[in-house]
């Protein structure tokens, strides 16, 4: 073999071999983005499954989907329908969020209870009913505790997303997620209820459930430009909090028969959401908004 194609030889063998580790990254990457975005899909649509599936389980006195523990007819069935479905909610969002990011994770979270309330009873069917807005309003404040564990149980099982560093490495939970600052910052969740009055012109389920949905995209939006460095946790749970709070407030305040009103169609926008509107509008929305807020933003860490 001559000089000239030995040399020729060496130098596609010392390129194939150092091209190697960045092929075998490149490959690595691809396949780890093939997998995240199948267990993505699976989850989200597990999570729609288990929401509808749900939904039929909890019947109003109109034999409907009641969507909610106070109009169900059996109100142990109810609570034990809602305890089992956010059990494995939760478990489907650990996956996805261990495998994505933690607030991917919440969303699959809320898709699970979006499912679920898409298929259930609207304002109209709570008011002909009977119930009253003040009971419908004290049980959208009640789902802050179970949506606070589920979305904390999130975060611990999946770590911080990749865009915001810990601010207290090794210390606390508690402090990390729920500190003066965290709480502070928590504030834009009035942004929920807010945008609800704007948009909300009906009686009908989809534009109620819309409403808490745009609601969340901008308590999202918010809360990731004003507190870039907080873990996001309280930015889920506060919206249901403010605005369960807004409607027990607003509805004390009606006077005069619900029925006359829905006719006249004056009852006040906010109050046309159903409690899992609010809470299925508030994670998915809020994870929609800070998705979309990092575009806005440099990211605190580097992500691969």
């Amino acid at each position: 073999m001559r000089s000239d194609e030995r040399a020729d030889t060496t130098h596609i063998m010392t390129t194939s071999s150092a091209n190697s580790p960045t092929s075998d990254a490149a490959t690595g990457s691809m396949e780890r983005t093939w997998l995240r975005g199948l267990v993505l899909t699976f989850t989200i649509v597990g999570a729609l499954w288990l929401g509808m599936t749900a939904s039929s389980r909890m019947i109003d006195a109109c034999g409907e989907p009641a969507g909610c523990v106070t109009l169900a007819i059996s109100k142990s069935s109810a609570i034990i329908t809602f305890g089992a479905l956010m059990v494995l909610l939760t478990i489907l969002a650990m996956v996805a969020g261990r495998l994505v990011n933690a607030v991917v994770g919440v969303f699959v979270l809320g898709a699970g209870l979006t499912g679920l309330t898409l298929t259930s009873s609207a304002i109209s069917v709570a008011i002909f009913s009977g119930a009253s807005l003040a009971s419908l309003a004290v049980e959208t404040w009640v789902w802050t505790l179970p949506s606070a564990l589920a979305v904390v149980l999130v975060f611990r099982f999946s770590g911080s997303p990749p865009d915001i560093a810990p601010r207290y490495p090794g210390e606390s939970m508690w402090r990390e997620y729920f500190d003066v600052e965290a709480l502070r910052s928590g504030i834009v969740g009035v942004l929920l209820p807010l945008v609800a009055w704007l948009v909300v012109r009906t009686m009908l389920k989809g534009q109620a459930f819309g409403g808490a949905c745009l609601g969340g995209v901008a308590v999202g939006i918010a809360f990731r430009l004003f507190a870039p460095t907080i873990q996001p946790v309280f930015a889920f749970i506060s919206p249901i909090l403010l605005t369960g709070a807004y409607q027990l407030f607003v509805s004390s305040r009606m006077t005069g028969d619900l029925g006359v009103l829905f006719a006249a169609n004056a009852i006040s926008p906010e109050l046309r959401l159903m409690p899992m509107d609010v809470v299925a509008g508030s994670l998915t929305g809020v994870a929609i908004g800070i998705g979309w807020a990092r575009s806005f933003r440099r990211s605190d860490t580097i992500t691969s």
